[in-house]
């Protein structure tokens, strides 16, 4: 993904347009059109101004080969992710590992017996009482 990409994508991210983006980052409103524009590349000032302003890298704006900002650890948005990995920190990688194979069996197995429990909901259509459409296709049916 090419710099006027990438800063496209976050200031969309961060609710930025060009004039904000000028303001946080002190670029001037023309040189942010022709960097997302694709026209021009900005300097290594105003390119620092930039990366810092939408938050990310100078080398993930700067590198078209990556794809991702190396500096960014994964994106954790809520706070049972967060409390979930530092517990899972604090068991340590065998124990957490052993811990989620339990919690899948479990849930396979809870599944299981209640796939298997499980009583038919679907009720025998009363005898007297046929629905049209299925009589309009045995008298097609009938025809043929």
């Amino acid at each position: 993904m090419k710099l006027d990409e990438k800063l496209h994508k976050q200031m969309l991210l961060k609710g930025l347009n060009g004039q904000r983006l000028a303001r946080l980052s002190l670029v001037s409103d023309s040189e942010i059109s022709r960097i997302l524009a694709g026209k021009s590349l900005p300097g290594l000032e105003n390119a620092f101004r930039l990366a810092k302003a939408v938050g990310v890298s100078l080398d993930y704006l700067a590198d078209d080969s990556l794809e991702a900002d190396p500096t960014k650890s994964l994106d954790v948005n809520s706070e049972l992710d967060r409390s979930l990995l530092r517990t899972a920190r604090d068991l340590g990688t065998r124990e957490a590992a052993q811990l989620l194979e339990v919690a899948r069996f479990v849930g396979y197995e809870m599944a299981m017996r209640r796939l298997l429990d499980a009583k038919p909901t679907i009720e025998p259509a009363e005898p007297n009482r046929v629905s049209a459409p299925l009589v309009a296709a045995a008298s097609r049916a009938s025809l043929a």
